[in-house]
């Protein structure tokens, strides 16, 4: 288990700016038998978290974001983890998962309502439902109160987006205004688990539980906090 997970902090740092790795370089570094993590490294390959290709390991933003959770998993702090992911990486993941249960996604959208500026960092379109969704990277203490107190500010902005929405001009920014209705639902998205599942109703979701969670919104529907909104009498 300590062997996985030192292995796995490795491969992370040495692929925060590049793809792949010489395996001679995760033997000096991790100062582990060679034995040992060659067989870690064949395990690692076997379950999909890295390719190995003669001398060299290669990982993808999907791979490493895996590799960041079971260190975790594993027991590695979560800062030292996270610490070699970028947003970048974070982000592509996301919407990558979105665009593969058939959402549109809108990155980083503003708008203006009640005189103040508001900005969710996803949103996740699939009729008749919006994903409003907030991302967190991992920084020490968030999954106790502090995701508490991110999952409150997700519903504000959510329900701001929800009532904003009756104006057709962001309805057409949005990109619904064809839509009859839509239920506008809060998320938080992070690296690993918070403390919390849900806030009041608002889901805290591991970024690897994206895939799931997004397959089954419409089933859980009435189980997680939205706002309905009808756009049938509005101009």
């Amino acid at each position: 288990m300590i062997i996985e997970r030192e292995i796995l902090i490795h491969i992370l740092r040495a692929t925060k700016e590049t793809n792949n790795v010489k395996i001679e370089y995760i033997h000096k570094e991790s100062r582990i038998p060679r034995d040992l993590s060659n067989e870690v490294l064949r395990k690692l390959h076997v379950e999909g978290l890295l390719m190995l290709n003669g001398d060299t390991a290669t990982v993808d933003d999907e791979q490493r974001l895996k590799m960041a959770a079971r260190a975790v998993e594993l027991g590695a702090d979560i800062e030292r983890a996270s610490r070699f992911l970028n947003w970048e990486e974070f982000e592509k993941f996301l919407t990558l998962s979105f665009e593969a249960n058939e959402f549109q996604v809108k990155k980083n959208f503003r708008f203006t309502w009640m005189r103040k500026r508001w900005e969710i960092d996803i949103l996740g379109l699939k009729k008749p439902i919006i994903i409003s969704a907030d991302c967190k990277h991992w920084h020490r203490g968030w999954s106790g109160a502090a995701s508490i107190k991110s999952a409150k500010s997700q519903v504000e902005r959510t329900k701001a987006l929800a009532e904003a929405s009756a104006s057709g001009s962001i309805r057409n920014k949005i990109g619904i205004e064809r839509w009859e209705y839509a239920y506008f639902i809060p998320v938080i998205l992070s690296l690993a688990p918070s403390q919390h599942k849900f806030y009041e109703r608002t889901p805290i979701v591991p970024v690897l539980q994206i895939r799931d969670f997004l397959q089954n919104a419409v089933v859980y529907l009435d189980e997680i906090n939205r706002f309905h909104v009808s756009f049938r009498s509005l101009g």
